[in-house]
């Protein structure tokens, strides 16, 4: 019964993508931004292989270029999301730690208005740790890791541009993909690939709208990462 099963789920992955062994692919890095693959492909920011983004290849030319460039756009706005967030934990942790500096006490209560630690914003937290590199209160840890970042965000902000742009140009090609497939592949295999068109475009639709507040948080980041490397 369970081979029953199996032989089912893979005749009907077949007739949605095409033949055995050429259904499916994993997007890398690679495939979204050399250069970031370059930076951090492979480490634990390679936020790509994290999310596993497949794409399905029919062996229809415009169907497989919309599939591969929908997963592409997608990778970049999740490299962008993965980034920011998980550098602003950073910068807020680093800030964290001079408020028991006594050097620093009435700065930082200037800059935070007083706020406990935990309420601090990324800009605030940027400020407070750009008062401490003013007296000469940062690590060679933080200094190694202000000066990497800033290069890993100045790379991530024209990827995450691009994924926005692509998504809207991507998302006006859905209707007529779907509504075409039937011609293009069939009776059998039409309405699975149709189910795909569809669900990419599903997942493209928070790119255009999220993707501008992520390309935001990154300039911010940029600016304030930029001012305490140096670079």
């Amino acid at each position: 019964m369970t081979g029953r099963i199996g032989s089912i789920l893979l005749v009907t992955t077949v007739l949605a993508w095409g033949p055995a062994g050429a259904q499916e692919r994993l997007l890398t890095m690679q495939d979204v931004s050399p250069e970031l693959a370059h930076l951090i492909g492979g480490t634990q920011l390679d936020f790509v292989a994290k999310e596993k983004i497949r794409y399905g290849v029919t062996g229809k030319a415009h169907y497989d270029q919309f599939f591969r460039e929908s997963a592409v756009s997608y990778g970049g706005m999740t490299i962008g999301r993965g980034l920011t967030d998980d550098a602003t934990i950073k910068l807020k942790g680093y800030a964290r730690t001079k408020v028991a500096i006594a050097e620093l006490e009435a700065q930082i209560t200037e800059i935070t208005g007083g706020k406990p630690p935990e309420e601090w914003t990324a800009e605030e937290s940027i400020a407070v740790l750009q008062a401490a590199k003013e007296k000469d209160h940062l690590s060679d840890e933080e200094n190694r890791y202000f000066v990497s970042t800033a290069a890993h965000v100045a790379a991530t902000i024209p990827v995450v541009r691009a994924s926005v742009v692509s998504s809207q140009q991507l998302l006006g090609q859905v209707a007529g993909l779907v509504s075409g497939a039937p011609s293009a592949f069939g009776l059998m295999r039409g309405p699975g690939v149709a189910r795909n068109v569809q669900r990419s475009g599903d997942r493209l639709k928070t790119v255009p709208t999220e993707g501008v507040g992520v390309v935001e948080s990154l300039t911010v980041l940029s600016r304030g990462l930029s001012m305490l490397s140096g670079t």
